[in-house]
């Protein structure tokens, strides 16, 4: 088992333009760009997903059914659970370089 940390993603608008999916998590510190469907097979096969915010906080990355923003029905879906600060949010991470 490994873990693995992200510290930037690339998002995409929604079919309805409605709000902004994770397309591509970028692995921190080796510059390859894993999509949802890859983190979460990596979950699935042991590994543990992580944020790294600025302020060095982190966050476990979850997997989730669908999207869970209200009628959209975007699978699979990455998300971390909120905390202490919003700096390790996945959704709050800077774009990929």
């Amino acid at each position: 088992m490994s873990t693995y940390y992200t510290n930037a993603v690339h998002k995409v608008w929604s079919v309805n333009a409605s709000h902004q999916h994770i397309e591509l998590v970028c692995q921190e510190g080796s510059g390859t760009h894993w999509t949802p469907d890859e983190v979460i097979a990596s979950i699935a096969g042991g590994n543990v997903w992580r944020t790294r915010g600025k302020d060095g906080s982190s966050a476990l990355i979850k997997p989730l059914q669908y999207c869970p923003a209200p009628g959209c029905l975007t699978k699979p879906y990455i998300t971390t659970s909120p905390d202490h600060t919003t700096a390790n949010n996945l959704d709050n991470l800077p774009a990929c370089q």
